[in-house]
């Protein structure tokens, strides 16, 4: 009995791993409608995010994206910040990879500007 909860444990780790949801998380700014993604649950470490950008239905193409993430100055620890400039894989959809270098709270801003128009996005994640 041991053996098989021993196997039907490890199992369920095995699996939660392989079949683990991804993060995704939306938001507006100035009209433009951004979602950021990861196909894996967020880790510390190399993550690869996809940034898809629109208005209304219409993807916002030949934008040039910036994703900045930093976590602010805390006592016994610097401040800490990464950025990675994104490159379009389909029309409004943007891939870059982030370096988060510790758990906790990381401010996300996503840059971008389209048409000779600049735009930033402010959110959060934890890791």
């Amino acid at each position: 009995m041991r053996k098989f909860l021993a196997l039907f444990v490890v199992g369920l780790f095995f699996v939660s791993g392989v079949y683990a949801d991804g993060f995704s998380k939306k938001g507006k700014t100035a009209g433009v409608e951004v979602e950021y993604s990861t196909a894996k649950p967020l880790v510390v470490g190399t993550n690869d995010f996809t940034i898809s950008l629109s208005k209304g239905d219409t993807p916002l193409k030949g934008a040039e994206v910036i994703m900045k993430v930093f976590m602010p100055e805390m006592p016994g620890m610097p401040y800490m910040e990464y950025i990675g400039e994104a490159k379009e894989s389909g029309e409004g959809v943007y891939e870059v990879m982030i370096n988060f270098s510790m758990g906790g709270t990381w401010q996300v801003r996503i840059e971008f500007e389209s048409e000779g128009k600049k735009y930033r996005y402010k959110s959060s994640v934890i890791i």
